[in-house]
């Protein structure tokens, strides 16, 4: 049975999230992205990667941060939600981290993107769920814009 989980830690505006480590695929620094027309505000557009098209979604735009400013330490954080590849702009990929399964705990009543919360060392890590990132709506719309690239 399993005894711990590993997650790589990044932030998104002064919030620590967490994502586990095999969701994700690979982590890039920031570059250019290519517009979508008519995709939801925070999905900023395609990426060519390796000759396959990934949508990239800002983070920072969905989770409501107001100044948002690409760095040196922006990421795109690539990763896999409903079998797709999708990448997540994130103001910083942090470090990654071995947690036992019993400092993992459910989050609090109407989390909206919150799967779980997991305690380390003095801090609380956020646990995004990836799958409710998009409501059906918005997945629908992602899917009909990349069929037309």
């Amino acid at each position: 049975m399993l005894q711990e989980l590993q997650f790589v830690t990044y932030r998104v505006g002064a919030q620590q999230f967490a994502i586990e480590i095999h969701r994700l695929t690979e982590i890039l620094s920031y570059g250019p992205i290519t517009p979508l027309p008519g995709a939801p505000p925070f999905v900023e557009g395609m990426i060519d990667l390796r000759g396959e098209l990934v949508p990239v979604m800002d983070l920072r735009k969905r989770m409501g941060v107001k100044e948002i400013k690409n760095q040196m330490q922006t990421r795109i954080l690539i990763t896999r939600i409903q079998q797709q590849k999708v990448g997540l702009i994130v103001d910083l990929a942090d470090q990654v981290y071995t947690i036992p399964v019993e400092n993992i705990k459910e989050p609090p009543e109407g989390s909206e993107f919150i799967l779980a919360v997991a305690k380390q060392n003095q801090e609380l890590l956020v646990i995004l769920d990836l799958e409710r990132l998009l409501n059906e709506q918005e997945q629908v719309r992602l899917a009909k814009l990349e069929r037309r690239l």
